[in-house]
């Protein structure tokens, strides 16, 4: 016992500088890349070679995951991502930012889901409401470590621009020195044959909650695309209050869970009150009631993500877990790839209030998804409350 103790708090604490090294430069690398002369389209460009590269490298590492070692893939993850890091802190020239941004984007499929399914593979117990609560702590522990990266990275950024990078290669190194530490779990190499392995993973995505983790993560993709529109048409003050808001709203979903013991059962209440503030974030023009309902939304929206975490991984096999979640994150960036179009161009055409509009439908799917398996739970005579005793959050 002790020793799986130990490892979920080498895990969490590699979430935490991972997430902190990430934020250094996420809230501030566009305007860094402007300031030295790049355009909007080349910046573009980078980011579809992150895309694209991350899509492409998923899978096989999330299978050295599950098959090989744990422990090797975040350790050439981490690698990568510091080796990223330095070719944008040289800015060699065009080409070598493109190489950066597929290195990074190799580097996050290795580490992508990667240190989730090592804390869920520890966990005492399967039950969803159990795997809610850690996936709860990971979002908390990784939302608290964004904002002390990201301040750190923009008061760098005010001194020094450049020096974003060697903050964020700082806070790898140590999560390098943590993943040193990590005891790498025992994989089903021996014991489960690659036919077997294969079907296993494939079967989880077609389990009857992996749709709703799909349909979740998309029915983000319409405020968060517009949001930075809607406020900015206010003012770009309004705009930076908008985004510390975001962040907020991050760290205090996963706190209301525990503290409203907000359960797996409670997932079509969570969604129908999203759709609620979805529609409110569509259609005020008040600047209160524009960040009041987006960031109620955005808390929803988070516990929403780890409410139907637990329900998906409660019947992933630990030796699968990793390529489970990589095939279910390749099917989410197709759906994403086909809202995401939709999307804009709604919000183009008929307002933005329409576009955000399109989260709302969303949301009452997943709505009718928590109903129907509270029906299903009733039918089993257990009405939903086999784990009443189990809250979630942090």
């Amino acid at each position: 016992m002790a020793a799986e103790v130990l490892s979920m708090r080498n895990a969490f604490a590699f979430i935490a500088l991972s997430s902190a090294g990430i934020a250094c430069f996420a809230a501030v690398d566009v305007v860094y890349f402007q300031t030295l002369g790049y355009s909007l389209a080349f910046i573009g460009l980078m980011a579809a070679a992150f895309n694209i590269a991350l899509t492409a490298a998923e899978l096989p590492f999330a299978v050295l995951f599950d098959r090989y070692s744990n422990k090797r893939a975040l350790q050439i993850g981490n690698a990568l991502r510091i080796a990223a890091f330095a070719l944008f802190f040289a800015n060699l020239n065009e080409s070598s930012l493109v190489l950066a941004q597929i290195i990074a984007g190799v580097a996050t499929a290795a580490m992508t889901g990667t240190s989730n399914a090592i804390i869920v593979n520890s966990l005492p117990s399967r039950d969803p409401d159990v795997i809610a609560k850690a996936y709860g702590k990971i979002t908390y522990v990784s939302a608290a470590a964004g904002i002390v990266g990201g301040l750190t990275g923009v008061l760098i950024f005010a001194v020094w621009p450049q020096g974003i990078w060697l903050a964020a290669i700082v806070f790898f190194v140590a999560a390098g020195i943590v993943i040193a530490f990590f005891r790498d779990k025992i994989t089903d190499h021996h014991q489960l044959p690659w036919p077997k392995f294969a079907r296993q993973a494939l079967g989880t995505v077609r389990a009857p909650h992996a749709w709703l983790v799909v349909v979740t993560n998309a029915a983000a993709v319409a405020p968060f695309y517009l949001w930075q529109v809607k406020f900015n048409e206010v003012s770009l003050a309004f705009l930076a209050i908008g985004y510390l808001g975001l962040n907020i709203a991050n760290l205090v979903g996963p706190m209301l869970l525990r503290i409203l013991k907000i359960r797996v059962a409670h997932l079509a209440v969570v969604a129908i009150i999203n759709v609620a503030a979805t529609v409110a974030f569509a259609l005020s023009d008040g600047p209160v009631l524009i960040w009041a309902s987006f960031v109620v939304h955005v808390a929803l929206q988070g516990m929403l993500q780890v409410l139907v975490a637990g329900l998906f991984h409660q019947g992933v096999p630990d030796g699968v877990r990793a390529t489970a979640v990589s095939i279910l994150s390749m099917t989410h960036s197709l759906v994403v790839a086909l809202v995401a179009p939709v999307v804009t161009w709604v919000g183009q055409t008929f307002g933005l209030g329409w576009g955000v509009s399109i989260s709302a439908v969303l949301y009452l799917l997943i709505t009718v998804g928590g109903l129907q398996r509270r029906i299903r739970q009733a039918g089993k005579g257990t009405n939903g409350e086999n784990d009443a005793d189990v809250d979630t959050g942090q």
